[in-house]
């Protein structure tokens, strides 16, 4: 079946009542992490794949999102990019619908159409919106989540998540008004999630990160915490500490972002938050302004790899 410029095998029976959880590559997906939570509720769900674009090429430009040559025995074939969708039944439950965006580099606006197009089609009635961004977060505490959420409340204390507006202006995707379109022209129920990992590490696979979204959605849809990406997060962070012992800059820089953490913290819990300018914040020396530079430097802190890009 098309729907919009997507060709779709419908489920039968009917989707029950539908959440959809969204990731947008390679924006807003630094170390991989929407990629491995979507890879993982697949595995627990049994996720079956429902559909794509019907013509790629319309959207991406194959110079920059390489198709790659895969080799299955001595079968070879050609894995092109693309959108693709699939969905999961979770009996007497809301089912799930697991959209993995690649952004577009063409005709966005024809994107975006198809991909309200297939959520109002498919009865989706909440829209879930997960990703990672680089962030000045040591990697010793409790990953810090930002989200919102529109037209439903959370439960308090929901996964020690902070809700707040985003003051963020700047750069960013085509693909972010399918949101915005979610919820003020279907008047959807929206959520994002947004994991802040630390700068200095840049990992190909944050399984920290990964982990700490997948608990929150284990929240949500109570399937069990106890994950692989768990205890991978916590084997690739544990190696970061005796690293920092020859490298008094990175030290003294991660120091500084557990006083900010712990400080904040602090804060939040007497109910006085830190203003978002960042005006009390703990400044850094001139020699770890530059080490921060130094380690940011030609990196795309939305997240698009190599790999992805065409780069290299």
């Amino acid at each position: 079946m098309k729907i919009g410029d997507f060709e779709i095998d419908i489920p039968d029976p009917p989707l029950q009542d539908p959440h959809c959880i969204a990731i947008l590559k390679p924006w807003i997906n630094v170390g991989n992490v929407g990629k491995i939570v979507l890879r993982r509720l697949g595995k627990i769900y049994a996720a079956e794949r429902i559909g794509k674009l019907s013509r790629p090429s319309k959207f991406y430009d194959f110079t920059r999102y390489r198709p790659e040559i895969r080799l299955r025995g001595d079968v070879r074939s050609v894995r092109v990019p693309n959108t693709r969708i699939s969905f999961a039944r979770r009996s007497g439950e809301n089912d799930l619908v697991l959209l993995e965006l690649l952004e577009p580099h063409a005709w966005a606006e024809d994107f975006n159409d198809s991909v309200v197009e297939l959520v109002k089609a498919l009865g989706i009635v909440r829209y879930i919106q997960i990703g990672g961004m680089y962030d000045s977060v040591p990697h010793s505490r409790e990953l810090s989540v930002t989200g919102s959420a529109r037209g439903w409340e959370p439960p308090a204390g929901f996964g020690n998540v902070r809700f707040s507006g985003s003051r963020y202006q700047g750069p960013t995707s085509m693909a972010s008004q399918i949101s915005e379109r979610i919820y003020g022209d279907l008047n959807l129920q929206t959520l994002s999630l947004m994991v802040h990992l630390p700068l200095y590490l840049k990992l190909d696979d944050d399984f920290a990160g990964s982990a700490r979204i997948l608990k929150i959605l284990a929240e949500l849809y109570c399937f069990s915490p106890m994950l692989p990406e768990v205890e991978m997060g916590e084997k690739q962070y544990d190696q970061v500490s005796p690293a920092m012992t020859d490298n008094p800059a990175l030290q003294e820089m991660v120091e500084r972002f557990e006083l900010e953490t712990d400080q904040e913290h602090t804060s939040i819990e007497e109910g006085v938050a830190r203003s978002s300018s960042g005006s009390d914040g703990i400044s850094l020396s001139p020699e770890i302004e530059q080490f921060l530079s130094d380690v940011a430097d030609g990196e795309d802190t939305t997240g698009e790899s190599d790999s992805e890009s065409g780069r290299g």
